[in-house]
């Protein structure tokens, strides 16, 4: 075999040598060659041959190629816990363990990557994402699997966020079995929400900041509060062909500033309950009917609640110029109302369980006061 090296012979199998020539005193020329290449010593890769070197190669005296020369990497059960593998560009060749991570610009692979541990994306403050090509025309999403195979046991999603000291916690979850979706805090909606089945809450769920519409075939709460002001009486509305409950109603309240509430038949409708707080401060608190044409034979029950507070006074004010008639049932007697436009309560005598019950006829607002109170505690003017 032809070495590519002037008048040098590698391998000799006999014959007419031509002078001058030289023998060169070479390594093997094909496989692995005892590193390291002594001083003096000239290392030759003949033609179509190949010198494979395992782990380093260290070169003293002189390397001639004309073959290929191959350079290899020993891995071992030990060697592959103490060093991973780099992409420098062309291979990926294992570096120093303590980086123990596989690291490259771009991995392509037409196969499934099993990690064993942990996946990190990007680094901290970085541009970097993770992004879920579409699945196909048919299921145009994203897909996220919990869990690789069926192992007969639950398996759902767990969301984590960082506070801003930088602890992680808890923000949404979703139960494996019946799906369910928990969410920790504070649940933003900008657009329509349509709930197919039950929607239930352990407090409140306001909607749109209080103004917004709530539609389904069933509505269904002991106890639900539409608007966005106990205190001004911006009262929401429920349209529905058939509403069943034990009553429909608002409560209002007074606070630590006078308040005065004009009703209309839009905000309160006849036969509503308002149920009405006077301890919520040392403000006076008036409401004013709407005017009978607007509720002629509607009816409306307030019913007060609660300790009020001893500076707050309560009056309930006919609309326009309609006029109360009725009584007053009190502690120590009954009293005729006539011909008033105002009743007015004294402060802080609008004891729990004072009721009014007020009902439109054509000319005129029947009313029935029920205090537990004195008649000096209540005036009609």
């Amino acid at each position: 075999m032809a070495c590519n090296c002037k008048n040098t012979i590698t391998s000799f199998l006999g014959g007419d040598v031509p002078n001058p020539t030289t023998f060169l005193n070479c390594g093997e020329a094909d496989g692995t060659y005892n590193n390291p290449l002594e001083t003096g010593k000239t290392q030759c890769v003949a033609e179509d041959n190949v010198l494979r070197i395992l782990d380093e190669y260290y070169v003293s005296g002189t390397v001639k190629n004309a073959g290929q020369i191959v350079f290899e990497r020993t891995v071992t059960g030990e060697t592959v816990n103490e060093y991973f593998w780099q992409n420098d560009g062309t291979f990926f060749k294992p570096i120093a363990y303590t980086d123990s991570r596989l690291s490259a610009q771009t991995l392509n692979t037409s196969g499934n990557v099993v990690v064993g541990g942990d996946v990190t994306v990007g680094t901290h403050d970085d541009t970097n994402f993770l992004y879920i090509n579409r699945y196909n025309a048919i299921l145009p999403y994203a897909h996220l699997y919990s869990d690789r195979l069926d192992n007969n046991v639950e398996s759902g999603f767990r969301f984590l966020t960082r506070n801003s000291s930088g602890t992680a916690q808890e923000a949404f979850l979703i139960q494996g079995s019946d799906r369910k979706a928990t969410f920790q805090g504070n649940v933003v909606i900008s657009g329509t929400n349509t709930t197919l089945n039950t929607l239930s809450a352990n407090t409140a769920i306001n909607v749109g900041n209080g103004v917004g519409t709530v539609s389904a075939a069933t509505f269904t709460g002991p106890s639900t509060l539409l608007g966005t002001s106990r205190d001004t009486g911006e009262i929401g509305v429920v349209t529905a062909t058939t509403v069943v409950g034990k009553y429909s109603g608002v409560t209002v309240q007074n606070g630590g500033t006078d308040v005065s509430i004009g009703m209309t038949v839009g905000t309160f409708r006849p036969n509503m309950l308002i149920d009405v707080g006077m301890g919520g401060g040392t403000g006076d608190l008036s409401i004013t009917l709407p005017t009978i044409s607007t509720w002629d034979a509607g009816k409306y029950i307030f019913t007060f609640y609660g300790t009020p507070n001893a500076g707050g006074t309560f009056a309930l004010i006919a609309g326009g110029s309609d006029k109360f008639y009725g009584m007053s049932i009190c502690l120590d007697g009954n009293e005729i109302i006539s011909n008033a436009s105002r009743i007015t309560f004294g402060a802080g005598k609008t004891i729990a369980g004072t009721k009014i019950e007020v009902i439109a006829s054509e000319d005129q607002v029947q009313v029935i006061v029920h205090l537990t109170a004195n008649k000096a505690d209540v005036t009609p003017s």
